[in-house]
């Protein structure tokens, strides 16, 4: 047999997906003179890439380079599937144990914050929200289209109201039923709010800007005097893990409006719905149930349980961290966290501490806010200018610094949180437009 028939005969088992990795490498690197003259340099590449490595998922693109090889000469070959299943096989596989060294890292941590939750316990919510999953309950027929993409005004507008029919189905469906069972309340078509102890939790879905569906969406629990940026948030396993990266995966399906929503689209976005119910009813809402006091939220446990959990371990691919959270000593830009633990010590009469962190919060906004509300007077009553809120709310702390007398100060601290709680309680979405005292 000739090198040119012995090469197609390997390249067809490559097809077929008969040829392991390492007997791959073996030959090709016993062959690489005869196929430098046989095969064409882009060949080459697209079969054995510079940094291909005797696994799988460099096998897929072998085979990719290899049906290339057939197609250019006028012979398309049909690929087996053996190589893509055994990749994401291995890449399971490799996820999996590099989660559990992540785990076994972080254990400490999360044992302390454990011990601590026991002596805190809080109430458990049982809710089988995994019945709510696949179809939503009364869901209309879908439509048939005669188009499949949306090419005229009129289409775009069919679309997008068809879009937004089967997103409001499945919201009331799913989503507000275990928001419900939370204790949180509508504060909105989109958005649900809940208050208690001094904490609000909130989750909303943000409308695309050019129309259509869901862009985003916000969820965060917070002190009710803060606002929702650079908090002390979920664990890196929970807000980047998984459920959440399966959940963002396609998330255009409910985004776009210029696509037919026919049965195949309907039922991906039942699909993707059935995603974003996992990831709130199965990771978010119940790691916010075990906070429900603003000690408990600024627990030391619970934030080096945090700070633990803010990189990822690496991707086994890419050798990059599958998330990174730490802002490695950084300041935020706005300076938010210096607001939120300002306040926080204030109100436990660390007053040395809590003003020099106001103080900070204002300094370094200063600028900016005083050009921003000689364009913008009353932003500072604006939920839709979050630094404007904030800047003000510190502001309005850092003033009670100027009541000489301790007891008098104390008492203009209270009535200054009281005050801003009044106004935030408008902020979050959890009372009706309210305007300041101060």
């Amino acid at each position: 047999m000739s090198f040119q028939d012995e090469m197609k005969q390997m390249f067809l088992r490559i097809t077929a997906g008969e040829v392991e990795p390492k007997e791959w490498e073996t030959w090709w690197n016993r062959n690489r003179s005869k196929l430098e003259k046989s095969l064409n340099r882009g060949d080459r590449g697209r079969m054995m890439p510079a940094l291909w490595d005797a696994n799988y998922y460099w096998m897929v693109k072998t085979q990719s380079g290899v049906a290339y090889y057939f197609h250019a000469q006028g012979r398309p070959v049909k690929i087996s599937s053996y190589y893509e299943e055994k990749m994401q096989e291995e890449e399971i596989r490799k996820r999996q144990k590099a989660m559990e060294g992540y785990h076994k890292n972080i254990l400490f941590a999360k044992q302390k914050w454990e011990a601590y939750l026991q002596d805190h316990p809080t109430d458990t919510i049982v809710f089988d929200w995994k019945s709510l999953l696949g179809t939503p309950i009364g869901q209309k027929p879908a439509k048939d289209f005669p188009y499949k993409n949306a090419r005229t005004a009129k289409q775009w507008k069919e679309c997008g109201e068809e879009l937004k029919l089967r997103l409001k189905e499945n919201l009331q469906a799913k989503i507000a039923p275990v928001a419900k069972a939370y204790g949180m309340k509508k504060a909105g078509p989109k958005t649900f709010v809940r208050e208690k102890n001094g904490l609000v939790s909130r989750i909303q879905f943000i409308g695309y800007f050019r129309g259509g569906g869901y862009e985003e969406i916000i969820r965060y629990l917070c002190p009710i005097y803060a606002i929702q940026y650079n908090l002390l948030d979920l664990p890196g396993h929970i807000c980047q893990g998984e459920s959440f990266q399966r959940m963002r995966k396609d998330w255009g399906v409910i985004q776009h409006g210029m696509e037919a929503v026919d049965a195949a689209m309907v039922e991906r976005i039942n699909r993707k719905f059935d995603d974003i119910l996992t990831f709130l009813a199965d990771d978010v809402l119940p790691e916010w149930q075990k906070i429900d006091s603003l000690e408990t939220y600024f627990a030391k446990e619970r934030r080096d349980y945090l700070k633990a959990t803010e990189k990822g371990p690496k991707d086994s691919r890419t050798g990059r961290l599958m998330w990174n959270l730490d802002t490695e000593g950084k300041p935020d830009t706005w300076r938010a966290d210096d607001y939120l633990f300002g306040v926080w010590d204030l109100m436990n009469g660390k007053e040395g501490e809590g003003y020099a962190c106001l103080e900070e919060c204002v300094r370094h906004n200063s600028d900016y806010m005083k050009e921003h509300l000689k364009e913008f007077p009353d932003a500072c009553n604006d939920p839709r200018d979050a630094m404007a809120v904030m800047y003000r709310n510190a502001q309005l702390f850092l003033e009670t610094r100027e009541t000489p007398d301790g007891e008098q100060r104390r008492n203009v601290i209270r009535e200054t949180y009281e005050e801003v709680c009044r106004f935030m309680r408008y902020y979050h979405g959890l009372a009706k437009k309210t305007g300041r005292n101060k």
